[in-house]
């Protein structure tokens, strides 16, 4: 690590695309997602893709957040106003919420999944999965 400047290991995604968003389960798996509007579950034991969810969102990937429920499931965040939550090692959609426009950003409660997000219009909308 001191030769590497601190850096334990560089995740990159495919040639040319850029990883807007980084997230890490409890049990240290790690997520990222991008301008490929792909997530991919990395095992940092190993440093290998251990699945990946193509086409998980419409737009750029902006935001993650693995569930605390059961972290199989990833809130996705794209620049548009939806946010999804899906199965990763199945790459499918369980459910989807939208705002009233594009996302600026969003958080998840560390130990429930309820999540807020901020819109361009100033609107805060907050959603308990566990009611969807």
């Amino acid at each position: 690590m001191n030769n590497n400047g601190g850096c334990v290991h560089r995740i990159t995604g495919s040639v040319g695309d850029i990883i807007y968003s980084t997230c890490s389960s409890p049990s240290g798996l790690i997520a990222s997602g991008g301008t490929d509007r792909a997530v991919t579950i990395y095992d940092p034991r190993r440093w290998s893709a251990l699945s990946r969810w193509v086409g998980c969102s419409k737009f750029e990937i902006t935001g993650l957040a693995f569930s605390s429920v059961d972290e199989s499931f990833i809130y996705v965040q794209g620049v548009d106003y939806e946010i999804t939550c899906g199965h990763w090692k199945q790459s499918e959609r369980a459910f989807s919420f939208r705002g009233d426009s594009n996302w600026l950003g969003f958080s998840k409660c560390a130990n429930n999944d309820v999540i807020a997000g901020w819109c361009e219009s100033g609107s805060i909308f907050i959603a308990d999965a566990r009611q969807l």
